[in-house]
């Protein structure tokens, strides 16, 4: 058993896991003699997880054998994504390139148009993640065909007889892989939502693992719908959580406002809703924005 163990980690091969019941062996004998254990299980290396992320392994039932089948069910995650768009999100390593501060003023100050107040800062917004994400679409993700190039390019120069011309060479291409690495890291570390640990030590592989994990534990593989049944498919999923939302956030009617208003006790004085509603400052914005996690 040991040396099987050891196969597996030599081979970093790790247990798929299962859903519903828990156990693949029963001896079927009656009483305090019954035994069942989970003996079958399905394994894979980090890459074939990373291809078939949505995949689940579940145990069947068998009335003749000890043993129950098993059934591995491979998925990609992209057979379950939705058409919808995705939210805008702002990408940290971005702010490696010289050019994202240019793109968000230039985004801010021709933005706006005739709208005042806080209008105007919600269109800056909207308009800065639109010029921000047609133009860092392209630099977001980490460059891994790039990161290899330049890798087999340093060990060929290296193997041969460095003149001074080929060592400016090398550091130059060490520097860009440098770079390429810590934006690779950045690009995972925002993804694993680890807040914790600073990158900066190359913690790529740490932070994807974190991110795949992360990733496992959001899926939503299926769920009742307000019926009481059990659903899958991707869209049967997505309109199970509207209608959740749709009912709760539905406006109701009610003829009697002001007297369920008039059985709630007042809390906040006159000096609290004065604070309240006093205009924000630029450094309460800013103490408020530089709280936040990443995202």
């Amino acid at each position: 058993m040991e040396e099987f163990q050891e196969a597996l980690e030599s081979c970093n091969l790790f247990d798929l896991g299962f859903q519903g019941y828990k156990f693949t062996w029963n001896n079927k004998r009656p009483g305090a003699a019954n035994t069942r254990e989970r003996m079958d299980r399905a394994v894979a290396n980090r890459e074939w997880k990373d291809k078939f992320s949505a995949s689940t392994l579940s145990h069947g039932f068998n009335h003749a054998s000890d043993h129950v089948p098993i059934f591995l069910q491979t998925k990609t995650d992209r057979d379950f994504r939705g058409g919808g768009p995705r939210g805008f999100r702002f990408e940290e390593s971005w702010l490696m390139w010289d050019e994202c501060e240019e793109v968000v003023i230039d985004s801010w100050v021709n933005s706006g148009g005739d709208v005042v107040g806080l209008c105007a800062t919600v269109d800056k917004i909207k308009s800065c993640g639109v010029e921000l994400l047609t133009w860092g679409s392209s630099k977001t993700t980490p460059n891994t065909d790039e990161i290899k190039h330049l890798t087999k390019k340093i060990e060929r120069m290296n193997e041969e007889e460095l003149t001074e011309e080929s060592r400016e060479e090398v550091l130059a291409a060490s520097k860009k892989i440098d770079d390429l690495l810590f934006k690779q890291e950045i690009f995972w570390a925002q993804r694993s939502r680890v807040s914790w640990l600073k990158h900066g030590d190359r913690n790529t592989k740490f932070f994807h693992l974190k991110a795949s994990q992360r990733h496992k534990q959001n899926f939503i593989h299926g769920i009742k719908n307000q019926h009481g049944n059990w659903v899958e498919d991707i869209r049967d999923v997505a309109e199970v959580a509207v209608n959740y939302f749709e009912t709760i956030f539905h406006l109701g009617t009610c003829e009697r406002m002001e007297e369920c208003l008039n059985t709630v006790p007042q809390r906040m004085t006159t000096d609290i809703r004065e604070e309240l509603s006093r205009p924000y400052s630029v450094e309460e914005v800013k103490a408020a924005l530089f709280q936040m996690g990443t995202t």
